[in-house]
C-alpha cells in the first residue's frame, strides 16, 4: 500500500462562470433530491400511506435522477458529507467548498418550499406527532447517542461507496453510476430508516426543518453524517485508495482523483 500526500487542494484554475455553474449544479441536483424524495413520504390519506420500502426508494430514485442531471457537472455531491469527503479526497479543492454547501443548502430550501406551496397544510404537518413531513424523526425509543452512531454508520456506508469512484482504478467501471448510487441510498435508507429517518444528509434536514421550524433532534443529522464524511475520506484516503502514477491517472476531474504530484 502506498500512502498519498496529504495536502489538501485549496485553489482551482476555474473561471467566475465555471463557478457559477457548479453552484447551479448542486443547487439543483438538491433541489431535485429534496423536492422528490420528500414527495415520497406525502400520504394523501390518513392511515394510509407510502411505507419503509416506498420512501426509501422514492429517495434513492430522486438520488438517480439527481445525479444523472448534474453528476457530469459538479460531481452530484448534494450532501455536506460528501464535500468534506471530496476535500479530503483532492477531489474538490478548498475555494469550491463554500460553492458546494451554498448550493446544496439554498437548493433543499428551494426543494422543499416549492413541494410545500404544492401540498394542502394537512398534508405537511402531521398533528398527530406534531412533526412535519421531511423533519428530523429519530426513533423516540433510542437514545441521542444510538441515532447519532446509526446516522454516522449508514452515512460512512454511503461515503465509501462514493470514494471508490474518486478511485481511478475504478475508472472503467462507473456505467450507470447513478443508478448504483440510487440503490445504495435506497438500502441504506430502508435500513436505517426505522432507526433515525436515514437522512444521510444534513442538506436534506436542513430545508424541511428550516421551513417548519422543527429544530428539535437537529444537531444529531449534522454531526452523524458529517463525521462519517471526514472518517470516510480519510479512510478511504489512507488505507484503501494506491497512490497512482500520473501517467496512469484519468483526466475527468470530477470523477477520479486530482494529479497532486
Amino acid at each position: 500500500m502506498y500512502f498519498l500526500d496529504k495536502r489538501i487542494l485549496t485553489h482551482d484554475h476555474l473561471s467566475m462562470m465555471d463557478r457559477l455553474i457548479l453552484f447551479l449544479a448542486e443547487y439543483l441536483g438538491t433541489a431535485i433530491l429534496v423536492f422528490l424524495g420528500c414527495a415520497g413520504c406525502v400520504k394523501f390519506r390518513e392511515g394510509s400511506g407510502p411505507g419503509a420500502l416506498e420512501v426509501a426508494l422514492a429517495f434513492g430514485m430522486a438520488i438517480l435522477i439527481a445525479v444523472q442531471c448534474v453528476g457530469h457537472i459538479s460531481g452530484a455531491h448534494i450532501n455536506p458529507a460528501v464535500t468534506v469527503a471530496a476535500l479530503i479526497m483532492g477531489v474538490t479543492p478548498l475555494i469550491q467548498v463554500p460553492l458546494y454547501l451554498g448550493g446544496q443548502f439554498l437548493g433543499s430550501l428551494t426543494g422543499y418550499g416549492l413541494l410545500k406551496a404544492l401540498m394542502p397544510h394537512e398534508y405537511i404537518k402531521r398533528s398527530q406527532d406534531n412533526v412535519s413531513l421531511c423533519s428530523p424523526e429519530p426513533n423516540p425509543k433510542l437514545q441521542d447517542a444510538q441515532v447519532v452512531f446509526m446516522e454516522f454508520l449508514m452515512t460512512l456506508f454511503l461515503i465509501l461507496v462514493i470514494c471508490s469512484a474518486w478511485d481511478s482504478r475504478n475508472s472503467t467501471k462507473l456505467d450507470s453510476f447513478s443508478l448504483k448510487l440510487g440503490f445504495v441510498v435506497a438500502g441504506l435508507a430502508l435500513v436505517g430508516g426505522g432507526f433515525s429517518g436515514a437522512h444521510l444528509n444534513p442538506a436534506r434536514t436542513f430545508g424541511p426543518a428550516l421551513i417548519n421550524g422543527d429544530w428539535a433532534y437537529h444537531w444529531i443529522y449534522w454531526v452523524g453524517p458529517i463525521l462519517a464524511g471526514i472518517v470516510g475520506g480519510f479512510v478511504y484516503k489512507f488505507l484503501l485508495q494506491k497512490q497512482i502514477r500520473s501517467t496512469e491517472e484519468g483526466t475527468n476531474g470530477v470523477v477520479t482523483p486530482i494529479d497532486k504530484t
